[in-house]
């Protein structure tokens, strides 16, 4: 008898400690903090992660200029091979320019990138796709196309669509203003990583192009501006077959493109304000839904954003649907200038990020706000029905589809008090990633000058 209970403390003890969180570290590896950018974690498993990265500077010849930058780490985040990409065309008077990236399936992660040549009046457009199988790219030229040399190359917007089936290139060409505006539109089908569709178009030149988008369904949406002196908004909708203009409400001036899909039909949310007299007022106070199919628009107005006079956009980082409601986290992104001074008389704006923001889409299409506690640029990962926001390596916030209020006293703390020396980082929060073949978390951290590492917790929800 005394035997079984010294037996049954001993296997409750063991469950116990195997519940505790476990916290695993790889070792610092260097990397160039100045000039490395959109650093990720890619093409993560139970067996392997990669790490992103692009170096796309002119004019320096220490490092290389122009790279793609992947490293490959083992099951504890340490350092095994670094594979890298030189994209730059070495021929004179050839420039770059990275584009985005995307991560295709479980073994593929795909580049864009664009060369200008102003001798030959080229733009040309390259994918360059890594496959982890055999850890090699592969590089191919997707669209030829025209500017008219010099300083007139034009504008390349690279896109993605929310739901990650679609990448979308507009290049928007530099044409005198006494000619119409051509505009060349591409489609890439992440899944085949093939051309979907291409349409050449051609605008009135009353308007220039502001922005631009992909849907979920792979069409584009063009926001244009006025180039007169009273402001003015325009909408177009492109496809296969066309475009087509989205009128807008009168006075009407749209600011921000967040493409959004409900029953496979596609809508727009987009922050903006009504020309007139506005005092002490941001450009993003109003929101519009816009049905794209029937050109519908209903308007909401958030107090909380039109008072907020150092506004200077307004991100969206996640979208989900539940029960006929569409959920958006949104946060406010300001930009302010500092004094200038003798030694910097031209110093560069500030930019700090606001409180999250859950905005709920009702089946009318009225939208109302409820405050969410994470601050700005936050890393977000789903299980099973439950999402998680990580605001701080002590501030993991569960929250249920459909349910937009985060409660902090929820909050799960990854924080571990014996880290220091190589243990110690600062996380890079849009990194985290989730594994479901061992339930971890897995996320970046910055630790020191030059230098990264990876930590992943297990148990880490409990």
């Amino acid at each position: 008898m005394k035997k079984t209970f010294i037996l049954s403390l001993a296997l409750m003890s063991a469950l116990a400690f195997g519940q505790n969180k476990k916290f695993v570290y790889g070792d610092n590896f260097e990397y160039n903090s100045k000039y490395e950018k959109d650093i990720k974690l890619v093409l993560c498993d139970d067996y392997n992660q990669y790490v992103f990265s692009d170096i796309n500077e002119d004019g320096y010849s220490t490092y290389p200029h122009k790279k793609i930058i992947i490293r490959k780490l083992d099951q504890n985040g340490n350092l095994i091979d670094t594979y890298i990409k030189d994209y730059a065309n070495k021929t004179n008077g050839v420039l770059h320019n990275y584009l985005g990236s995307a991560e295709i399936g479980k073994d593929q992660f795909v580049v864009f990138t664009e060369e200008l040549e102003n001798r030959n009046n080229r733009k040309e457009i390259f994918q360059h796709v890594f496959n982890r199988k055999d850890n090699n790219f592969t590089t191919t030229s997707i669209a030829k196309l025209f500017t008219e040399g010099g300083m007139k190359q034009g504008t390349t917007y690279m896109r993605f669509s929310q739901n990650g089936k679609y990448a979308a290139i507009i290049n928007d060409r530099s044409v005198s203003k006494k000619t119409a505006n051509t505009i060349d539109n591409i489609v890439i089908d992440l899944s085949t990583l093939s051309k979907k569709w291409d349409k050449e178009i051609t605008l009135d030149t009353d308007y220039m192009e502001a922005d631009a988008a992909v849907t979920n369904s792979g069409r584009i949406l063009i926001l244009r501006k006025s180039t007169g002196w009273k402001e003015s908004s325009k909408l177009v909708y492109v496809s296969a077959q066309g475009e087509q203009d989205i009128p807008l409400k009168e006075k009407l001036i749209l600011k921000t493109l967040t493409p959004v899909s409900i029953n496979d039909q596609d809508y727009l949310v987009s922050f903006g304000y009504f020309t007139g007299v506005r005092i002490n007022q941001s450009n993003f106070g109003d929101m519009a839904f816009i049905n794209l199919q029937n050109g519908n628009i209903v308007m909401s107005e958030f107090p909380q954003y039109r008072s907020n006079t150092t506004m200077s956009g307004v991100e969206i980082s996640a979208v989900q649907a539940n029960n006929g409601k569409t959920y958006l986290f949104g946060y406010d992104i300001n930009k302010t200038m500092p004094p200038s001074t003798p030694s910097n008389r031209f110093p560069d704006p500030i930019i700090s990020y606001g409180p999250g923001q859950w905005f709920t889409l009702n089946s009318d299409g009225t939208a109302v706000s409820t405050s969410a506690t994470p601050y700005g640029k936050i890393g977000y990962f789903m299980k099973d029905n439950t999402g998680y926001f990580f605001a701080n390596e002590d501030n993991l916030q569960p929250y249920a589809i459909g349910n937009v209020v985060t409660d902090k006293k929820k909050a799960i703390n990854l924080y571990n008090n014996s880290e220091n020396g190589q243990r110690s980082g600062s996380p890079v929060l849009t990194s985290i990633k989730y594994i479901p073949e061992s339930d971890r978390v897995i996320y970046l951290r910055k630790s020191g000058e030059g230098k990264l590492n990876v930590k992943s917790a297990y148990n880490w929800n409990q």
